[in-house]
């Protein structure tokens, strides 16, 4: 455990009080590793957010406990408002031993306007910094040069060139590091120093990763045309460009070229189109070019498939470093649909082998880590019940005045990848920022969804843990908790028909300002499909292609509208192994879980199938008992092949998350 980490764990003394009030406005016990290791004490955590589901927790799973004489000790969690402690109910605080914890006491020598916008996930290296080089206090702005050196290996003054700004920005957005807004300000003004960027974007192209990759993919085409013949020179952008800055862009500079092709495997950049015949030889070009759709498609999974597994992480990565993974696996699934047959016959082996190694290595960080992810602030989303907190804490700090959130059901990253090229083809040009979340396990709908649109964990809605029609009321109760009016809340649930646009305009009016939607079409096509992942590629082709979802996205952001969208869970293929007789209480349509209320029920099916995985969470309702199948198997009928989901794999687990803003 590191040493920040501990400074926190070890005042958790087993013994002292039945109830641990503590004071947390910073988050700190949100934090995975702290969370988890207060838990290995013998103590439960509550979070008191909301004050009704708090006290169905705190009466339901403590208070009962203790009326029977049962021993349980209860860290009570909370953000202090005015009055500090007795934010929280008398009768809990009472008795209670309390404790405070701040950023200011782990990182003194460092500002905490600073600190306190990064992510937790950079506390273990600036915690090193902060001993190692930082031997007087820091202000403000000795502390943001300060964090962007030693943690994000910036250096401000060391940019000097047109390749050292693009290898950093690369670098920044491929990794997905999440920077500050205040940081990002510091960068660009440091930057505007410089007269080599005179022209440059920068208030655009350095914080938003979508606008960045957008600057590029414009200016590649231009460097394919000079590099058969023309000479390097930065030029002044054409008027027929939609971001200023120079024409040109130095691609085939060291510091650049060794991102240029993984950005094109990633699916970040668009290949131009180009004859193949008269392309360059050099891999590192004709990996972004369209001449020979075939032979780019066959190059670019040849090539991403190696990397994959290279680059796989594993028990001991961070949160984020899967679910950026989560992308560029999504990408070599969606290539494999498109390979030539030769390259499939080469391949047929060695995928399997590469989808069986990713989720051996995905169990192993889901079975350590997974458990502290829920716990996270809803304002740096890791689950999908955090977006509606995500959304809320958007409108409070006026990032946006409209929010129209998209779930469509069962959509899996590598299906989103397709629909995007659709969006595109359909005349949406608006910069899309991808992100991936984590799905509750068992990836249900019952469970996901309903935690989706809740903006709660599923132990607070264990009464309608089998029901598939909640999703409008979870939506509402949370804005109406949120003192959002119920002529500001619509919601609209629709198959994802051309017609169905209407349906959704009918439930926007001038006073709407958070709009839930949910789409079924993908997940109507899953259950429908026989011819496998690849069957299932070209259907959401198909449907990309018919039009509505651009259409319905171009109206949202007409109407003022941030669009967000996102998935209950991803899909798999999976053979049988046959399906448990026992009564369940499962959603029909997870064949790749069980859900028993009666644990005796659950060691009968689990002697039936002892390969499969008994899940336990502590967000999960504490009398349901929860049976996962192997990766690529399925509860149903023998050898059979079918498309399904409700289990841990990544392909299942990890979805996208997606925010398209509104019209200028």
């Amino acid at each position: 455990m590191s040493e920040w980490r501990e400074q926190i764990v070890r005042r958790f003394v087993p013994g002292v009080a039945r109830v641990t009030a503590v004071s947390d406005p910073d988050g700190l016990l949100r934090d995975p590793g702290v969370f988890q290791a207060i838990q290995a004490k013998g103590f439960s955590i509550a979070q008191f957010e909301d004050s009704v589901s708090f006290r169905f927790d705190y009466e339901s799973r403590f208070r009962s406990k203790w009326d029977a004489g049962a021993a349980a000790e209860l860290v009570v969690v909370f953000k202090p408002e005015q009055r500090d402690f007795e934010t929280l109910p008398a009768d809990v605080l009472a008795n209670a031993h309390r404790l405070s914890f701040t950023l200011k006491d782990i990182f003194p020598k460092l500002s905490y306007a600073v600190v306190s916008q990064l992510e937790t996930v950079y506390f273990d290296a600036l915690f090193r910094a902060q001993q190692q080089s930082a031997s007087q206090p820091h202000d403000e702005a000795q502390t943001l040069a300060f964090v962007l050196r030693h943690i994000f290996e910036i250096e401000p003054t060391v940019i000097k060139s047109v390749p050292s700004l693009l290898n950093i920005l690369c670098q920044r957005h491929y990794t997905k590091a999440s920077i500050s807004a205040r940081l990002d300000e510091y960068l660009v003004a440091c930057l505007r120093r410089n007269h080599n960027f005179h022209g440059w974007p920068l208030e655009r192209i350095v914080p938003d990763r979508a606008a960045f990759w957008e600057f590029l993919n414009e200016r590649w085409p231009i460097f394919v045309r000079q590099s058969k013949g023309g000479t390097l020179a930065l030029q002044e952008k054409p008027s027929s460009l939609k971001y200023p800055g120079p024409e040109l862009l130095p691609f085939d500079h060291d510091l650049v070229r060794i991102y240029i092709d993984n950005l094109f495997d990633d699916g970040l950049l668009t290949p131009v189109e180009w004859d193949w015949n008269q392309a360059l030889d050099q891999k590192w070009i004709r990996v972004g070019l369209l001449g020979n759709k075939v032979e780019n498609t066959d190059l670019r999974f040849s090539e991403l498939g190696e990397n994959l597994l290279k680059d796989c992480p594993d028990k001991c990565a961070t949160p984020q470093s899967w679910l950026a993974f989560a992308y560029r696996y999504a990408q070599a699934s969606v290539l494999w649909t498109q390979v030539s047959p030769a390259t499939r016959a080469q391949f047929q082996e060695q995928l399997p082998e590469l989808r069986g190694h990713v989720n051996q290595q995905f169990l192993a960080w889901l079975t350590a880590n997974y458990g502290g992810l829920f716990n996270y602030p809803a304002s740096s989303p890791l689950m999908v019940h955090h977006i509606p907190g995500f959304i809320a804490h958007q409108f409070t700090n006026k990032l946006c005045r409209r929010a129209a959130f998209i779930l469509v059901d069962g959509l899996a990253v590598d299906q989103w990848l397709i629909l995007k090229e659709g969006l595109k083809a359909n005349g949406l040009t608006a910069p899309i920022e991808e992100n991936a979340l984590f799905a509750w396990i068992p990836t249900i709908t019952p469970i996901s969804r309903q935690a989706a649109f809740s903006g709660k964990i599923p132990r607070y809605f264990a009464d309608t843990l089998d029901r598939t029609d909640r999703d409008e009321t979870g939506w509402r109760q949370f804005w109406s908790d949120r003192s959002l009016s119920a002529a500001e809340i619509g919601f609209a649930a629709v198959p994802g028909d051309r017609a169905d646009l209407a349906t959704i305009e009918e439930n926007i009016t001038p006073l709407t300002r958070a709009l839930g939607i949910t789409l079924f079409k993908i997940d109507k096509i899953m259950h429908g499909m026989q011819l496998g992942s690849v069957g299932m590629a070209g259907q959401v082709r198909t449907w990309a292609e018919e039009g509505f979802l651009s259409d319905l996205l171009k109206y949202l952001r007409s109407q003022g509208f941030d669009v967000f969208i996102s998935a209950d869970h991803g899909n798999i293929e999976a053979r049988g192994i046959g399906r448990p007789q026992e009564g369940v209480l499962s959603d029909k349509r997870g064949e790749r879980c069980r859900i028993y209320s009666d644990p005796v029920l659950r060691q009968t099916c689990l002697a039936a199938f002892p390969d499969t995985l008994i899940w336990n969470h502590p967000g999960l309702p504490d009398n349901i008992s929860t049976l996962v199948a192997p990766y690529g198997e399925a509860f149903t009928q023998k050898d059979a092949t079918l498309l399904c989901h409700g289990g841990a794999a990544l392909e299942e687990v990890c979805v996208p998350f997606l925010r398209i803003k509104s019209s200028p």
